[in-house]
């Protein structure tokens, strides 16, 4: 709070510094005998500086009078008298440092000479300080604002992403847990090297719920990627051909957790496991312009591009609804399918300047 308001006072130091540097001319030439430049200046600062400490009320009531106003003529009204009190009082500030040396008979005869442009100086003082005060008050209280909005924002927003992971995980583990069902039966042997595997996927999931992670780096979500496919791999053997296209440079970059799993589980699920022949699944990532690009691609029997719209699953639909939520129309997610062709989801997201330290994110 100190740093953020010490240039307040900085400015308002400077103001009563060139306002007293300002005075020293009228000073000078009031003065019967000849003074130098640098005993006028000190005799300006004299004259500005009792009253200049005395403006610190007026910062005080502009946050007792508050803009804007429920009553207008009542705030008119306190400021008015405030303004003509700060005149009056600058006048007797003066003629008691006048009276001082010379003494209160001859202070008045010399202060009766400006006393009426004293006080109307110290009226229009006041008004410029005043002013600029609900400025500066006003701006806080809309940066405030702006603040509480955006924190509002990210809570909605950590909200949502909760909400449409509670949905995704399930649905996860309820697939992975039917394999694993189906394998022990097979080979319990096999089953339980598996069973070691899931418990690392687990141990991710929950890691990432647990510390409240909403990004992880791509090389965490492809390690997490690669286990869930040996699992896979045990239920569908030679079926299942899965290929990298992953620049190096991108495994640094963070993306939201739980993106890739889900579209590599979709086309596991639709495009290659159906077929008897299996299929070749590829996942790919690169950088494109000032996008981080993430591809998952099946070579199965594709859809037309209206059945495409509506379909996918769940998690399909938990990741797109994720991304607008994250990053608000600076995400891209297509589908690209047509029948006989494969199913391809593409998705760009922002990358800052020096792509691999950071996916970016809006905040």
């Amino acid at each position: 709070m100190k740093t953020a308001r010490r240039p307040i006072w900085i400015w308002f130091a400077l103001a009563w510094l060139v306002l007293g540097v300002l005075y020293a001319y009228p000073m000078r030439a009031a003065v019967s005998r000849a003074i130098t430049p640098w005993e006028s200046v000190a005799r300006g600062m004299t004259h500005v500086t009792p009253v200049a400490l005395v403006a610190g009320a007026i910062w005080w009531l502009t946050g007792v009078v508050t803009w804007p106003p429920r009553r207008h003529w009542r705030f008119f009204a306190v400021h008015l008298v405030a303004a003509a009190a700060y005149g009056f009082v600058w006048l007797a500030i003066d003629t008691s440092i006048i009276a001082f040396g010379t003494g209160y008979s001859v202070a008045f005869e010399i202060v009766r000479v400006f006393a009426g442009f004293q006080v109307l100086d110290g009226v229009m003082i006041y008004a410029s300080i005043a002013a600029v005060s609900y400025v500066v008050r006003i701006a806080r209280q809309l940066r405030e604002q702006e603040a509480r909005a955006a924190r509002a924002e990210t809570l909605r927003m950590r909200a949502e992403l909760a909400a449409i992971r509670a949905r995704l995980n399930p649905h996860f583990l309820f697939n992975t847990l039917h394999t694993l069902t189906a394998l022990v039966r097979r080979d319990p042997e096999t089953a339980e090297q598996a069973l070691e595997r899931f418990g690392d996927m687990l141990r991710y999931v929950l890691d990432v719920k647990r510390s409240a992670r909403e990004d992880v780096t791509l090389a965490d979500e492809m390690q997490f990627v690669r286990s869930y496919l040996s699992l896979e791999k045990l239920r569908l053997g030679d079926r299942l051909n899965a290929v990298e296209h992953v620049d190096p440079d991108a495994l640094d970059c963070r993306i939201p957790s739980l993106t890739l799993q889900p579209l590599v589980e979709n086309a596991i699920k639709y495009g290659i496991a159906p077929r008897a022949g299996g299929g070749r699944l590829e996942i790919g990532a690169s950088f494109e312009d000032d996008a981080l690009v993430l591809q998952v691609r099946d070579d199965g029997p594709g859809a037309s591009s209206t059945v495409a719209e509506d379909a996918g699953g769940m998690g399909l639909r938990a990741v797109r609804q994720a991304l607008e939520t994250r990053f608000a129309g600076h995400a891209r997610f297509n589908v690209v399918t047509a029948p006989g062709e494969g199913f391809a989801v593409i998705i760009a997201l922002p990358v800052p300047s020096g792509a691999g330290e950071t996916a970016a994110a809006p905040v």
